[in-house]
């Protein structure tokens, strides 16, 4: 499916970066379908809505090409940390005119719940990376009842039309679906705040709200070097 190798890569003062992700799914049956993932290598590729179109529209063509059992877009979206180091990447392919590289691998079944259809309900996603959010930045929470901390990492437009980087303050007073109990804020660090999967399976926590912006938890594991 892929070969990959152990390189670090490092991209700073990335906030609002633009990108989308292809997940590839392999597999013999539903039951046992993994997704492989590629992200534009940010710092050196974009991905604009026009280049995600064309992404959409060979889709058919990107799985056969890739030999894979069916594939699944991410559109195009926009980071919110400050610095990214990412521990893990491997083969570099091109989806249209998008060249992306390896980031990591997950149970369809598991990404489906996480980043699929169904919103608000974290799943574990393997990546070995790591996010800075630095002291004076603003981020974006959605607060759990039993204490968990979901930081925004990326969002997107493409289903919430009026999204833009200076309203997702008020995020909050849109939401329809959120849980019972749930509350989304902002909050400017007074600290360096980062993300980093726990070794030695670099298990994330992942979710999607119901515009599609996505989130990693903290509180779940050491992944966060506290709970904001």
């Amino acid at each position: 499916m892929r070969a990959h190798r152990h390189r670090i890569l490092r991209a700073a003062a990335s906030s609002n970066y633009q990108f989308c992700e292809v997940g590839l799914f392999y597999g013999t049956s539903e039951a046992n379908a993994v997704a492989i993932f590629y992200n534009p290598t940010t710092g050196t590729e974009h991905c604009t809505p026009e280049q995600f179109a064309q992404i959409e529209k060979d889709k058919a063509q990107i799985v056969k090409d890739n030999g894979a059992r069916d594939a699944w877009l991410n559109p195009t979206r926009y980071w919110t940390w400050d610095e990214f180091w990412v521990y893990e990447v491997g083969d570099v392919r091109e989806f249209g005119t998008v060249k992306m590289a390896y980031m990591g691998v997950v149970p369809v079944s598991v990404m489906k719940a996480a980043v699929g259809a169904g919103h608000y309900h974290p799943g574990q996603i393997s990546r070995n990376n790591k996010y800075l959010f630095k002291k004076g930045s603003t981020v974006y929470l959605l607060d759990m009842p039993d204490g968990k901390v979901l930081v925004m990492q990326s969002w997107t437009n493409f289903t919430n039309k009026g999204e833009t980087a200076a309203n997702l303050k008020d995020l909050g007073s849109q939401f329809k679906l959120l849980p019972p109990g749930w509350k989304f804020r902002t909050k400017v660090l007074d600290r360096d705040l980062t993300v980093q999967p726990p070794p030695p399976n670099h298990l994330a926590w992942v979710t999607q709200d119901e515009f599609n912006n996505t989130y990693q938890g903290c509180g779940f594991d050491a992944a966060c070097n506290y709970v904001p």
